[in-house]
């Protein structure tokens, strides 16, 4: 909770301290990530909530057809479990390019935009931060909170449907010790 001024970023990530306070990868690499260890213990569940910002023009699922999960798919968030060349996806956070205007490689799913890859399947949830019909690059969108059911109008107003949102949480039908 970056709201809260005593939390620090995972050591992988930058704090971001203005407009928002926030974490950021630290690389400029497409792709970043952030392992988080079961020290071997199994689960059979996995429930969370993303917070983010959204800067600049994400395509949510732009990209075209991929059935690889180990290629940059998404403009947002993945969970996953497993390791490199072996990763099982659990949960999907994108970013929309804008909530008024529908521009089909860069919109939501919900607002008409791309739908996802066979392997997110329905476990997914998008949303922009992006208010006007424009965009701008470089523009920090401070204003709306990305993927937690507030500021759902215009073209992706159905994207706030689902009843769980924000959080998600996923059961596997059998334990799982990676």
């Amino acid at each position: 909770d970056m709201t809260d001024p005593t939390q620090q970023c995972p050591d992988s990530w930058k704090k971001i301290t203005s407009p928002r306070p926030s974490c950021g990868k630290k690389s400029s690499a497409p792709c970043d990530s952030l392992n988080i260890t079961t020290s071997g213990a199994s689960y059979q569940m996995v429930c969370g909530r993303f917070r983010g910002y959204q800067v600049g023009s994400p395509d949510a699922f732009r990209r075209d057809i991929i059935t690889n999960i180990e290629t940059n798919y998404v403009d947002g968030v993945t969970v996953t479990y497993g390791s490199p060349g072996n990763r099982h996806h659990v949960y999907t956070y994108a970013a929309g390019l804008t909530e008024t205007t529908n521009v089909w490689e860069a919109s939501c799913p919900c607002a008409a935009g791309r739908t996802p890859p066979q392997f997110v399947g329905s476990d997914y949830y998008c949303e922009s931060g992006n208010p006007g019909p424009g965009w701008i690059e470089t523009q920090f969108y401070s204003s709306d909170v990305l993927l937690d059911r507030q500021q759902c109008g215009g073209i992706e107003s159905t994207c706030c449907n689902p009843p769980d949102l924000p959080w998600f949480c996923k059961t596997f039908p059998n334990p799982i010790s990676e």
